[in-house]
């Protein structure tokens, strides 16, 4: 009797344990291998029409049992998604081509995802010279509201990178409408940041066009904010 009545009280202890205890479900972070980030992508298998066969590649995820690729060319709305266990997969594209791409790990039981950091890269071609990558816009974040600081300015901040490492400059556009923006001027590549004066109320739109020192030029997307 007194047997069963610890049996009966470890059972109890061991649930009473699972509850307080439950099994983590989130996936970790997925950490991208190749195509390499800000890289010219030279190993792709030529494929028909002026494109190749390119295969990506990343680190398993704790808590994950499946992977979802997007691979998006940079400038358009094209993008592919795939899911897979694997963690590889090869994908065609057009050569001579900028592509961004992202792995999220999927815990099926859960449902839960984990988004891993968004690289880019050159789908090389025949090419000997690559434009700039679009500048990508970080601040504000495209579609947010913002206070203007105490001297009714705006900080605009981007970021540039160049396949071939040789971008010379950057033009910042801004205006209150997408099709009649204004440079505000053209600056080196060490920098990133300028404040702008604005006035409360107002949707603005900004864009910015990089260059490298080949002459080749690339254009953001047209990105928006509102200052309250």
């Amino acid at each position: 009797m007194k047997k069963t009545v610890l049996i009966l009280c470890v059972l109890v202890l061991a649930a009473a344990c699972s509850k307080d205890n439950p099994k983590e479900t989130t996936p970790g972070a997925v950490n991208l291998v190749f195509p390499e980030n800000n890289s010219l992508c030279v190993t792709g298998i030529p494929q028909p029409s002026d494109r190749s066969e390119v295969t990506f590649t990343w680190q398993a995820s704790s808590n994950a049992d499946q992977y979802e690729i997007q691979v998006t060319l940079l400038g358009s709305a094209t993008s592919e998604r795939r899911i897979t266990a694997a963690l590889s997969t090869d994908i065609v594209l057009e050569q001579g081509a900028p592509y961004s791409w992202k792995v999220t790990a999927i815990n099926q039981s859960s449902g839960e995802k984990t988004a891993s950091p968004l690289w880019q890269f050159y789908n090389a071609g025949s090419s000997v010279s690559y434009p700039p990558f679009p500048a990508r816009l970080i601040q504000p974040e495209a579609g947010s509201s913002l206070f203007p600081d105490s001297g009714g300015e705006v900080l605009l901040k981007w970021e540039l990178a160049d396949p071939e490492n040789d971008q010379e400059s950057a033009e910042v556009f801004l205006g209150i409408a997408s099709d009649a923006l204004v440079s505000l001027g053209t600056f080196g590549p060490e920098e990133d940041t300028l404040s702008v004066a604005v006035s409360s109320g107002q949707v603005y739109f900004w864009q910015v066009r990089t260059r490298d020192n080949q002459g080749n030029t690339s254009l953001s997307s047209i990105d928006s904010f509102r200052v309250l």
